[in-house]
């Protein structure tokens, strides 16, 4: 098969060795997640090793970070009491081994892994996969298992399980286009209709309520590329509370 190139990184992005993870706490965030995408840019690795074994809960985070900018297969190893290891799995790591890891298993299965997806068609996470409990973006929260969207202002609005699949087909695929095919088939399955008139439908409900909880500026969260489909065009985060009711609980402990 050839060399292969790997990237081994930690929950935060960083790469060891690398000048930005030495310790020094004058490193942002950002600096050394952009040093991460430089480094997928330069080297275009064929799998990412991500090392969760000292996770601090945020680890399906980094995944979807990657996710959302990349295809590049990630081999995740943590922890055996690792209770988040599912979760690794669904927010799109092709492997979760736990740790102590014998080197020579792990070689094998970033080898069959690379075997797999050369060649293999990028894959958007699949709404039904149930990976969100809450989501949030510029200023909404989306309940998903609830089919509830949520304001700042705190006015919400029950979405149909059409407009749910839709919402959340987007915030599993920020900045990547979408097409009208994948979001039917996202919405429909196998069975999806031959017009694109019923995903158009959908989507032009979806951002009406969007703009009625959030004004009109709200709506253009999702951009229609003309032919092609949509983008939604947000920062999406996972760090929000489970459910509307633990939001509402969280807030009256903060104010009172």
């Amino acid at each position: 098969m050839g060399a292969s190139t790997i990237v081994v990184a930690r929950e935060d992005l960083s790469i060891p060795g690398a000048s930005t993870s030495q310790g020094d706490s004058r490193i942002s965030a950002a600096a050394i997640e952009a040093h991460f995408f430089n480094v997928l840019r330069e080297h275009q690795p064929d799998v990412v090793v991500l090392d969760l074994r000292d996770a601090q809960d945020r680890g399906a985070v980094a995944i979807l970070k990657v996710r959302r900018r990349s295809t590049v297969p990630i081999v995740v190893v943590c922890s055996a009491e690792d209770p988040l290891a599912r979760e690794y799995c669904l927010a799109g790591a092709a492997e979760c081994m736990q740790a102590p890891v014998d080197i020579t298993l792990l070689n094998q299965t970033v080898q069959k892994i690379i075997q797999l997806s050369r060649g293999a068609a990028p894959m958007a996470i699949a709404p039904e996969a149930g990976l969100f409990q809450a989501v949030s973006f510029a200023g909404f929260v989306l309940y998903p298992h609830e089919n509830l969207l949520v304001a700042a202002s705190g006015a919400s609005a029950k979405l149909t399980t059409s407009e749910n699949r839709v919402l959340l087909h987007f915030v599993s695929n920020p900045w990547i286009l979408c097409t009208r095919d994948a979001i039917a088939e996202a919405l429909y399955g196998a069975q999806r209709p031959s017009s694109d008139r019923a995903v158009d439908v959908i989507v032009t409900r979806l951002r009406k309520k969007i703009a009625d909880l959030g004004g009109s500026d709200a709506q253009r969260l999702i951009k229609t590329e003309f032919r092609r489909g949509y983008v939604f065009v947000a920062e999406v985060s996972c760090d929000v509370p489970a459910s509307r009711r633990e939001a509402d609980t969280g807030l009256r402990m903060r104010t009172a």
